[in-house]
Formats: structure tokens, C-alpha cells, sequence
């Protein structure tokens, strides 16, 4: 018997599988130890009750088991990919919202799918954003600066550094010439401030210097700038106004559920594990922060289950003609399938002649989006069990609709051992013709 490496068996099935079932790999791929465990535990029970039979050796049963099993495994992984069908949240998907975005916006929120502390709304009032220090110059003509010419500093301390800031005032040089200068400069030198010129719609201009974060620092504020101890010429504080703070800052007031509290910033994290921007201020305004079905994402992933079903089923009517047995399973599928149609049918789902789903989008996001369905789609995660099941047998023995001939049954009254004679079946008429 010749010897034969792994990579003439894995093109020995790539022969078959490619022409028959397009496959291509995904994170479903691959499994967790206790996954492969379950399958060969469920193989072993399989193998105990299995009949001893014959087979028709024919290539068209080599390519015929292929296809079933590829078609099974293809739909366990369109289901997979949409939840899996025993996860109670298959068709629960919720999106967070803000019943007023310009008010409240939703930066965060927990993962439902994980669990999260609560589920249920919140409401929120904004009475007060939190807000920058604000050092607001004066308004002066675009005239020649009154300074004598040559280098000015002036010093810009934080609530982390201190910086000196040089310039230099030329004879040429205007207020708006100075302002914006000094807007430039700061803003490139990266403080933690925002500098800007400001017109107040006569001719004058004055510079402005704002703190980038909000809140209340108390005595030492955000920012503070003086000229009196710099290496350079003084002078240019006062005459621009710079120095005095003309608005301190403010911390956040809002409530939450009628609580009220207190924030430096305007990102708030609540305790119910969302992540919210105060952005208006709206005294006696509620703002509702919750959960709502995501009509879009359950609509798509029932008409994507329904597609995979649909595959599933042509897939294995393909071969009635030529393997009577497949009839059996189209036909099990199909009155097992008519148990949930009722409900199914509410919905927009509707099951035809052939065994397939269709689907009536419009009908499906109505009844989503009204909020109905709750019982409807128990009915759907049920048959997406049900489906899966049936594609779970398929997967583990593709041998099971295939016409053969019983040679002898197990005693029922005897204890059996696992017998590999009928996983090797499936396996070794792969590799009979290459041994």
C-alpha cells in the first residue's frame, strides 16, 4: 500500500468539493476544543446504533455524499454567522438611541450581547454644559499697534506647564497684524488652549483664548498669562486685554432619572454602562437614552437564515432523481417546516411549493418595526433550530440518504462498541482509489 502525504489527500477532496460546492474559509473554520470533542462523541454514539450495510461504490455516490455534507456545513456556517440559531439573541438585536441627539449624543454604549447592568431607558436633563475658561481681549481699531518696535514675550502657564511665548512688533505692524500673530502662535505651540480673532462687526477686533477642556479648576483656573518676569519686552498682556479671565469656567449639571450631578466634562459615563455628550443646554427637556430593536439588522439576518435555508434545500434536491433517499430529507424538512409556517406567515415569511422560504421584505420590516413579532420570531428561532439540526445530521453522517442495501441490524438488547466502520465508510471512498 502506498504511502500517502496530507497534501494528495486534501487535493483528493478539493477534486470533489470544488466543482461541487464553492468553499471558502471563515472564522467558523475553526473550533474550540470542546466543539471537535462534542463531534466525536456524537460520532462514537452514531456508530454504536449504525446497521452494517453495503454501498454502491459509484463515483456518483463519492460525489453525492460530498455535496451533502458541504451544503450542511455551508448553511451551519450562514447560521453561525448571524448569531447561531441557539443563541436567544438570534433576532434581538437592539441599536442605542437618543430621543434627542442635538441635546444628548450617544458616544458608547455596553454590548447586550454580553450582558450588561441594565437594559431598561434612562432619562436625562441638561441645565448646564460644562464649559472652557475663556480670557477674552479687547476690541481695538485696525490702526498701528501703539508699542514701541522689537521683541515681546509673554508667559502662558497650565495646570501642568509652564511656556514662554516670543514675538516681535515691527513698525509696519497693525492690531489685526499682532492678534493674529499671536493666534498662530499659540495655537502651533499645542497648550491645550485655542486662540482666535474675533470681529465685533464695526472694525474691531479682539484676540481670544479659550481652554480646550472644560470644567471648573477653581482659584488656579485652566490658564493663566502674565508678562512681568519674561526675557523679553513687556507690555503686550494689558494692551491686548489677555490677561484678565472673563469667564472661569464651568463643571456640568445635569440628572439622571431625576438625580441630579455634577461633571467637569461634558462626556458623562453613566452608570448603566452608556457613554453620552451633554451638547445643549435644555432646562426641563427630557432626553431618553435607551435601547430600541434594530429593525434593519433583524430584517437582514432573517432574510440572510432564509437564503441559507433556501441553498440547503436546492442543494438537496438536486440529487432526488439520482438518490431517492434525498427525498426523504426534502420531504422531512418541508413538513416539519409547515409546523412554523403559520406564524412564520405573520412575519412576511412564507413557505412554497418546493420546500424554499420567501421573504416579504416590506411585510417582515412593518411587523419589526411596529414592535410586534415577539411570538413570531420564537416561531423563526425555533425552525432556525430545527434546520439546524436536520443539517447537523447531515454534516456528521452524509451516508444517511444514500441508497444501500441493510445487511444486519444491532441487537437492541446488546451493549455495542463504537464501530468505525461507518465514519470510515464516508472517509475511505475518498481515498480508495489513491491506496
Amino acid at each position: 500500500m502506498a504511502t500517502i502525504n496530507n497534501n494528495v489527500l486534501s487535493n483528493v477532496y478539493n477534486y470533489y468539493q470544488a466543482d461541487l460546492v464553492p468553499r471558502s474559509s471563515n472564522r467558523f473554520d475553526s473550533h474550540k476544543k470542546k466543539d471537535l470533542q462534542d463531534i466525536y462523541r456524537s460520532i462514537v454514539k452514531l456508530s454504536k446504533d449504525e446497521p452494517v450495510f453495503l454501498l454502491d461504490r459509484s463515483k456518483e455516490i463519492e460525489e453525492y455524499t460530498i455535496h451533502m455534507k458541504e451544503s450542511a456545513l455551508r448553511f451551519q456556517k450562514n447560521v453561525a454567522a448571524i448569531g447561531g440559531a441557539e443563541s436567544e439573541d438570534m433576532f434581538d438585536q437592539k441599536t442605542a438611541f437618543s430621543s434627542d441627539d442635538s441635546i444628548v449624543e450617544i458616544k458608547g454604549y455596553p454590548d447586550v450581547d454580553k450582558g450588561t447592568d441594565t437594559q431598561e431607558p434612562v432619562t436625562m436633563q441638561v441645565r448646564q454644559l460644562a464649559k472652557p475658561q475663556e480670557n477674552a481681549g479687547k476690541f481695538l481699531p485696525d490702526d498701528r499697534v501703539d508699542l514701541p518696535e522689537g521683541n515681546y514675550s509673554f508667559d502662558v502657564s497650565t495646570q501642568n506647564s509652564n511656556y514662554e511665548l516670543q514675538f516681535t512688533v515691527s513698525s509696519t505692524d497693525t492690531n489685526k497684524d499682532i492678534q493674529n500673530r499671536l493666534s498662530r502662535l499659540i495655537n502651533n505651540f499645542k497648550l491645550g488652549l485655542h486662540a482666535e480673532v474675533e470681529d465685533d462687526g464695526y472694525g474691531n477686533t479682539a484676540l481670544m483664548i479659550r481652554s480646550k477642556s472644560v470644567g471648573d479648576k477653581g482659584e488656579n483656573g485652566h490658564f493663566s498669562i502674565s508678562d512681568e518676569e519674561t526675557s523679553q519686552q513687556s507690555g503686550i498682556v494689558d494692551y491686548l486685554g489677555i490677561r484678565n479671565c472673563t469667564d472661569p469656567g464651568s463643571d456640568a449639571i445635569y440628572s439622571v432619572n431625576g438625580e441630579f450631578f455634577t461633571s467637569h466634562s461634558n462626556d458623562i459615563h453613566l452608570e448603566s454602562g452608556f457613554e453620552v455628550l451633554l451638547k445643549e443646554e435644555a432646562p426641563g427637556h427630557d432626553v431618553t437614552i435607551g435601547y430600541k430593536p434594530d429593525v434593519e439588522s433583524m430584517k437582514d439576518n432573517i432574510v440572510s437564515l432564509a437564503g441559507s435555508y433556501n441553498d440547503f434545500i436546492r442543494a438537496t434536491a438536486e440529487y432526488v432523481d439520482k438518490q431517492p433517499r434525498t427525498g426523504l430529507l426534502v420531504g422531512e424538512m418541508k413538513k416539519n417546516s409547515a409546523y412554523y409556517t403559520g406564524s412564520l406567515e405573520k412575519l412576511g415569511v412564507v413557505q412554497k411549493e418546493d420546500g424554499t422560504l420567501d421573504v416579504d421584505e416590506e411585510t417582515l420590516a412593518r411587523s419589526l418595526s411596529e414592535g410586534g413579532g415577539e411570538e413570531e420570531l420564537g416561531a423563526l428561532k425555533d425552525f432556525a433550530r430545527f434546520a439546524m439540526r436536520k443539517a447537523n445530521q447531515v454534516q456528521l453522517n452524509p451516508m444517511d440518504y444514500v441508497d444501500k442495501r441493510i445487511v444486519a441490524y444491532k441487537d437492541p438488547t446488546t451493549a455495542h462498541y463504537a464501530n468505525p466502520y461507518v465514519t470510515s465508510a464516508y472517509s475511505g471512498m475518498l481515498f480508495n482509489g489513491y491506496m
